[in-house]
């Protein structure tokens, strides 16, 4: 304390020090913005307090938008999960047919990419009523591209307002010409309808596996190439097919349940004089005929395998498509993780999980013990390629891989038909002995 007299006289005035101190709580602890001598809170107090009230209302801002994108991500993923495993109630016609020129035999569609696809296709239309060839591209823009047409069959043409582009070039069973008749194939939950090609005198059967949302005539173009061969043929349909009988959930297993479809076929015909037999598969058909491949009790009897545009690795699949629908990449492996995951049937709604990892083709090369020649286009938009290059290296002894560039999903023969089938040929020959393909070309002469 401080004591002075003013000027001129009077009473003293008493000045007090102002003790600055840091004040601590009771243990000792640093409490900053506070000072003791004035028993006031200074401004950096009252600062550091609204900061932590707008931080922990930041915090729970952040945690209710994280809860809310976790909460949509994962309904999302379940919703993808379901699709994937979902077969399509009905085929479409998603392609809007613009105009048509009789004279110049063109037709414009939108342009898509389908429609706008290199190569030569069906166009199929009035619920399948119609059908036409669809060739070479002879102008295009943004909008639309005209091609040209031909063998107009069934419904005009000209009075459809949507089309649709499939890869099949045959039309009709009738196509092949070849003899067939149908088949019903018993499996274990029914029988379920097939197409059988017979090679007269063979004990060579081929078994045909199409792929996910597509129907017995996806494989055809292989069936004429391969009794030309002197192989029979069995085009089969699995479960939750049109006419196939339905499982109990009536959903895809991916190939982890449709297998024992194959299974049954190969059963069939064994039964009736096959002593060898060829796995064909295109697409998810492709991983169906390997897990029959490596689980059927009747794999010592397959000699060879084709797969057409496989699906090797359900993990890049998925990955790929989520890529295309522009989805985040944690929702699709959420999606990846569901279907495998205990939570599959309550969520997706399968009967059981589907092993994902176990179907990962490239896991499982070592275990692989008869050739295999496989078809992929690095332009396929729908199963990646690049897990089939992996599964080609791995077992170069085993893979004759065929890789094409600007063919989409199942379309290689579409662009390219004279590789394909010369392709098919020179490897389905190593099955064939001197006497056999001496045989064979006798009759084919016949």
């Amino acid at each position: 304390m401080l004591v002075g007299c003013p000027p001129g006289g009077g009473t003293p005035r008493v000045r007090r020090r102002t003790e600055h101190r840091i004040d601590f709580d009771e243990d000792g602890t640093f409490m900053p913005g506070f000072r003791r001598s004035t028993g006031r809170r200074d401004r950096t107090a009252t600062w550091g307090a609204e900061v932590a009230r707008a931080a922990a209302g930041l915090s729970l801002a952040a945690t209710v938008v994280m809860s809310t994108i976790a909460a949509v991500g994962s309904t999302v993923g379940v919703l993808v999960g379901r699709a994937v495993v979902t077969p399509p109630d009905q085929r479409r016609d998603p392609v809007r047919l613009h105009a048509i020129d009789p004279a110049a035999s063109t037709v414009t569609l939108a342009r898509t990419t389908e429609s706008a696809a290199a190569g030569n296709y069906t166009l199929v239309y009035a619920a399948g009523r119609g059908s036409c060839r669809l060739g070479e591209i002879v102008s295009e823009n943004e909008r639309t591209v005209t091609r040209r047409y031909s063998d107009e069959t069934g419904a005009a043409l000209e009075e459809q307002q949507f089309v649709r582009v499939a890869s099949a070039p045959e039309r009709s069973i009738d196509d092949v010409g070849v003899p067939w008749g149908e088949r019903r194939v018993p499996t274990e939950l029914g029988d379920a309808p097939a197409w059988l090609f017979e090679a007269p005198g063979s004990r060579d059967w081929a078994i045909h596996v199409h792929g996910r949302g597509a129907v017995l005539t996806e494989p055809l173009r292989s069936v004429r190439l391969l009794h030309d061969e002197g192989w029979t043929s069995l085009v089969i349909s699995y479960r939750n097919d049109l006419g196939a009988p339905r499982s109990p959930d009536g959903k895809f297993g991916l190939g982890a349940t449709e297998w024992r479809d194959v299974e049954a076929a190969m059963a069939f015909a064994l039964s009736r004089g096959a002593e060898r037999l060829l796995l064909v598969g295109w697409s998810m058909g492709g991983a169906t005929v390997m897990q029959a491949l490596f689980a059927s009790a009747h794999r010592d009897r397959v000699i060879g395998v084709v797969l057409e545009s496989p699906v090797v690795s359900w993990r890049a699949t998925l990955a790929l498509q989520g890529r295309r629908l522009k989805l985040p990449w944690w929702v699709i492996r959420f999606t990846t993780w569901l279907l495998a995951s205990p939570l599959a049937p309550l969520l997706v709604r399968t009967a059981a999980p589907i092993p994902i990892d176990a179907m990962e083709l490239t896991r499982r090369a070592g275990d692989l013990r008869v050739p295999v020649l496989l078809f992929h286009s690095t332009g396929d938009t729908v199963v990646p390629y690049h897990p089939s290059a992996r599964l080609a290296r791995a077992r170069p002894d085993l893979v004759t891989y065929e890789q094409f560039d600007e063919a989409l999903h199942v379309r290689n023969w579409n662009v390219d038909a004279p590789r394909w089938e010369r392709a098919w040929r020179q490897w389905v020959r190593q099955f064939t002995s001197v006497e056999e393909a001496s045989a064979v070309s006798a009759t084919s002469r016949e």
